[in-house]
């Protein structure tokens, strides 16, 4: 449950059957695989007798993905009662033939907690690492235009006087509740530039909206995942402003669901960025284990999978930084951002007027807007520079570095990763452009201190040249390498070096030596 002005609001009451899920294993695929399930399931399970199985994805018949692999191994049937289902799970899962069956968690409340812009300066959000992500300092280079952001939820309030300018759109499903969460989320990420309110951090990415409300009557995050992704671009983010319950655990993140795993997946392997809210269950998510205990969310279990999304934690808005109670933590979260006092648009719960505003708006649904729009603005910074888009995995390695990113206040118990830093991250980014521009002349000198080749007097091997010989001071008299292009060389290889250490945190304080060398060596080489 979220929390705004520090209550616990009440849920929008939504009644709709459990939806039991069955996943077939990859040889089983197919009708004669779907007759074999339904005739065990009437043989076994006397009391659901009349239950019917369906193709999960066959509500969604324009999702492209619907019949392709593995989204044909889902099935899907609607149960009345919520703990028949769970005991039908529990059967079903045990039949040859099926990977995995469980429940869905349902509607589920989403996870909050609870210049010329008036309330801007209210946005401390935007202000400078370590307080906030230095959205300021990004707009010098990047303002979210060229980029695609889809915000994955249930509902809004699109006329907000705040978004009215965004001319936001529904890409499919139904604006159907909680629409002041929906309102708040837009807003921090891209509020209207103009002379009303807030204005979000990336004011001029191109937004839309899909809800997991299919129909009035129906209601499915992968679906929507699948839907948004029809529309959207690689290198497009897409945030998944939701949480559910699993095996017994309420306000888990989205992909412990099977189904909506393979949908990130699909997604995120097409090139597109997912951000995902951790949760506000206060769970480890190290010993969440599913219904088979397989410790799916554990980067150090066999079980583990990786859905390639961004998991993001919520933490105090004050510095240093600190894991807020209510948030769920452990190995699997990359980033953290605010999760408390965010200064946007709408009420931040249920309302839909089209004038109100929130101080007070929060939870992992406060904290996951700020690094999706963290991850809009180095997209657009990308893109305006005419340089290719990252992928979901640079994105993410970019985002979540110890090296340039703030740390939260004890990392070793906070577990929620660190708040990314836009200005360490683009210098660091620009400082590597540099120097690639100048590789080819300055690679043996890359290859002597990685020790592909000897230094020793005699010579080394230069792509394109063949051999050249090495004596005292060769590459200072031979490549001009002094001051801080000398430094910004090192500082990279250093960098390179300390991602191949396997002490991770020897090699985080080397990583962040090198990056702060790198910084200072741009700065003293960009005129002023």
């Amino acid at each position: 449950m979220g929390i705004v002005n520090g209550k616990v609001p009440p849920p929008k009451q939504t009644e709709l059957p459990a939806r039991l899920v069955v996943k077939l294993a990859g040889r089983s695929a197919g009708q004669g695989a779907e007759a074999d399930v339904r005739s065990r399931l009437s043989a076994g399970l006397k009391q659901l007798a009349n239950t019917e199985f369906r193709p999960y994805f066959a509500e969604g018949s324009e999702l492209r993905s619907a019949t392709a692999a593995p989204f044909d191994r889902f099935l899907l049937a609607e149960v009345p009662d919520r703990a028949a289902a769970e005991a039908a799970a529990r059967s079903l899962a045990a039949l040859p033939g099926v990977e995995e069956a469980y429940v869905e968690g349902g509607p589920y409340p989403p996870p909050v907690n609870a210049g010329d812009d008036p309330r801007n300066a209210s946005q401390g959000y935007l202000d400078a690492a370590p307080g906030g992500l230095d959205s300021r300092w990004a707009w010098g280079v990047a303002d979210g235009s060229g980029v695609g952001f889809v915000d994955l939820e249930q509902g809004w309030t699109l006329n907000h006087e705040d978004l009215a300018g965004a001319g936001i759109g529904l890409i499919s499903g139904l604006s159907n509740a909680y629409h002041g969460h929906g309102t708040a989320v837009l807003g921090e990420v891209i509020g209207v530039d103009n002379t009303l309110g807030i204005v979000g951090m990336a004011p001029k990415a191109s937004a839309r909206v899909v809800s997991q409300y299919r129909t009035a009557t129906s209601y499915s995050t992968a679906q929507a995942i699948l839907s948004a992704a029809q529309t959207m671009s690689p290198g497009d983010v897409l945030l998944l402003e939701a949480q559910t319950g699993l095996n017994g655990l309420s306000n888990l993140p989205v992909e412990v669901e099977t189904a909506t795993f393979d949908a990130i997946r699909h997604v995120v392997d097409s090139g597109i960025v997912v951000i995902e809210a951790a949760g506000n269950g206060s769970h480890d998510l190290d010993t969440f284990v599913d219904s088979a205990n397989r410790q799916r969310l554990n980067r150090g279990s066999g079980d583990f999978r990786d859905s390639g999304a961004i998991i993001v934690g919520a933490a105090s808005s004050t510095t240093p930084h600190t894991r807020l109670s209510f948030s769920n933590f452990g190995s699997r979260i990359d980033c953290f951002g605010w999760g408390e006092n965010i200064v946007t648009t709408g009420d931040g719960w249920q309302g839909t007027s089209t004038t109100a505003y929130t101080s007070s708006f929060g939870g992992t649904s406060g904290a996951s807007p700020l690094v999706a729009a963290a991850a809009l603005l180095i997209q657009s910074w990308r893109k305006k520079t005419q340089q290719p888009h990252y992928s979901p995995e640079s994105i993410r390695d970019l985002l979540s570095s110890t090296a340039t990113n703030t740390a939260s206040s004890n990392p070793a118990s906070d577990r929620i990763g660190v708040m990314p830093n836009l200005r360490g991250i683009i210098e660091q980014e620009q400082a590597s452009s540099r120097f690639r521009l100048h590789l080819d002349k300055y690679l043996s000198v890359v290859y002597i201190l990685f020790g592909i080749v000897n230094d020793a007097p005699g010579v080394i091997w230069v792509p394109g040249k063949g051999p050249v010989p090495v004596g005292p001071g060769w590459e200072r008299a031979k490549l001009g390498l002094t001051g801080p292009k000398r430094d910004l060389l090192v500082g990279l290889a250093v960098q390179e070096l300390a991602e191949m250490m396997e002490d991770r945190s020897s090699a985080a304080k080397v990583a962040k030596v090198a990056a702060d060398a790198m910084q200072q060596a741009v700065r003293r080489m960009t005129p002023r």
